[in-house]
């Protein structure tokens, strides 16, 4: 029974890492669809209570918006896709957007952050099959 439970608990593992590639993939994929770049500023960060974690502490959700100028058209308090607790009003971030529509926009880095997700999701997937072998194998 421990021996299945070993296997099954692995199997979860390699699933899971596998999961995490395929979205850093897709990610990294999506990158294509943004062929320009500019320069935005944070013009406003909001913060919504969204509940409490199983240890009673407050739990919140961010929205950050920025403006941007794409040829000399300005875009203001576009929801900008992504939030990072360093972020402060007027810092500047670089809005990746596609140039047909400069309102549909992705976060600066997001080759860093797929990169990433590939490289745990990729440790996950071999620490999940070492542990299968090693369950299997064991006597």
């Amino acid at each position: 029974m421990r021996k299945l439970f070993s296997i099954i608990f692995a199997v979860v593992f390699v699933v899971a890492g596998v999961f995490v590639i395929v979205m850093g993939v897709n990610r990294l994929n999506s990158k294509k669809d943004y062929d320009a770049s500019t320069t935005g500023v944070i013009v406003g960060i909001e913060r919504e209570w969204s509940g409490t974690d199983e240890d009673g502490f407050d739990q919140y959700d961010y929205t950050v918006y920025v403006n941007y100028e794409v040829d000399g058209q300005k875009y203001e308090n576009v929801k900008y896709p992504s939030y990072d607790s360093s972020m402060q009003k007027g810092d500047e971030v670089e809005v990746l957007y596609q140039s047909s529509d400069p309102t549909n926009i992705a976060e600066g880095n997001l080759t860093g952050n797929a990169t990433i997700m590939i490289v745990i999701g990729a440790v996950c997937t071999l620490a999940g099959v070492a542990a299968v072998v090693k369950a299997i194998i064991r006597p």
